[in-house]
């Protein structure tokens, strides 16, 4: 299958255009894992993507060679400004996006949210074939919220691509619902990490997520300074970006704040955002992910394929990354206590800790392999240009 997408640029035909928009404002979770299935899709595909005005991901794509489009998308929100906006500004992008997809020939409409509501009205005006990508799990949404969102997408998208089974089990079991789970990385750049015992004998704890409320940070500094009571070896290292927004700011405040209250500023550290992600997981000996809701996590499924031993909640997608025990620790969500205890746990075991290096490296090159993942969002654009010919 894979010489298929190699040998396909050489048949003499024009690529599709797959039009992408996505409602990331700064480098997500979400965008990385869509232009790393493009990336490898380009053989096959033109993908040409719309991101919202101003957004950081558009330096990120244009430096890999994608056209990129801006767009003021608006999402809804409780400010009483832009909720009177939002019925008008949905149709004006829907027209823009509409009159994007027209200028480059586009052959369908991939929206990479689930939420992004321009792409119905886009292929209202256009007919084009619309493909909704579900990467956050509505059950945690606000429900007459997600039920909308889940009915147009049955009923308006040609596809619907679910991240994980998680996601999945909110949706009819339709033919048209898919669960296509995200690629791992096509490659490392340094050796594997090197688990061996520090000569400090310190065991440092890897945090990495943007400071949002609801990505864990306040459950991992609570369970590290339980942990770190019983064992002072242990540091923690918070690493991410606030995506430009004040409530990111302020969460990140408040997490210093409580560091500095609780005397550990020697031993819990702040980083801002990093784009080597292989680079920081592998100086790390343990990664930690307690997010509240996860529809997959590319934060573990990096951590496992770079071979650093993770623990993470159980809060959806997560659990379907790799083995309780053989190759990872999950948590409760939202449990202190049982995550003090994994990482007083695997931080004292470093044999366990390479078993699940090891047994983490080997699950996912496995399961998430290119004909469980980006291969097949290349199936199911075939489908859908397809049944557009006929």
């Amino acid at each position: 299958m894979e010489e298929l997408v190699a040998n396909a640029a050489h048949l003499g035909f024009e690529k599709p255009v797959i039009l992408i928009a996505d409602n990331s404002t700064a480098v997500t979770g979400a965008l990385n894992a869509m232009r790393s299935a493009t990336d490898r899709l380009r053989p096959r595909f033109e993908f040409v993507y719309v991101l919202p005005s101003g957004s950081k991901g558009v330096a990120l794509l244009e430096a890999a060679g994608y056209k990129v489009y801006q767009v003021p998308f608006v999402e809804i929100s409780k400010r009483v400004r832009n909720l009177v906006l939002y019925p008008f500004m949905l149709l004006l992008n829907g027209w823009r996006l509409a009159r994007i997809a027209r200028r480059e020939e586009a052959s369908a409409l991939h929206m990479n949210d689930f939420y992004n509501l321009t792409g119905v009205v886009a292929r209202a005006l256009t007919a084009l074939p619309l493909i909704t990508h579900v990467r956050f799990l509505p059950q945690t949404q606000v429900q007459p919220l997600a039920r909308t969102w889940r009915w147009l997408a049955e009923h308006v998208a040609q596809r619907v691509v679910c991240v994980s089974q998680a996601v999945y089990g909110y949706f009819s079991p339709l033919p048209r619902v898919r669960v296509i789970a995200d690629p791992i990385p096509e490659q490392e750049k340094y050796p594997p990490a090197n688990l061996a015992p520090r000569a400090d004998g310190t065991v440092r704890m890897l945090y990495l997520s943007n400071y949002i409320p609801g990505k864990g940070q306040n459950f991992a500094l609570e369970a590290f300074k339980a942990a770190y009571a019983q064992d002072s070896r242990l540091r923690l290292r918070f690493m991410g970006g606030d995506m430009g927004l004040e409530k990111n700011r302020d969460f990140k405040a408040q997490l210093a704040a409580a560091v500095a209250d609780a005397g550990l500023g020697e031993v819990v550290t702040f980083g801002g955002f990093e784009a080597d992600v292989e680079a920081v997981i592998k100086q790390a000996d343990i990664v930690l992910n307690f997010s509240e809701s996860e529809s997959f996590s590319l934060t573990c499924l990096d951590a496992l394929f770079f071979g650093t031993p993770l623990i993470a909640s159980d809060c959806g997608g997560p659990a379907e990354l790799f083995e309780h025990g053989r190759s990872g620790f999950l948590v409760p969500n939202r449990d202190v206590p049982a995550m003090a205890s994994a990482m007083l746990r695997l931080a004292a075991d470093l044999p366990l800790r390479q078993q699940f290096a090891e047994a983490g490296r080997a699950f996912v090159r496995n399961k998430f392999s290119p004909e469980a993942t980006y291969l097949r969002l290349g199936e199911l654009y075939d489908e859908v240009l397809r049944k557009r010919v006929k």
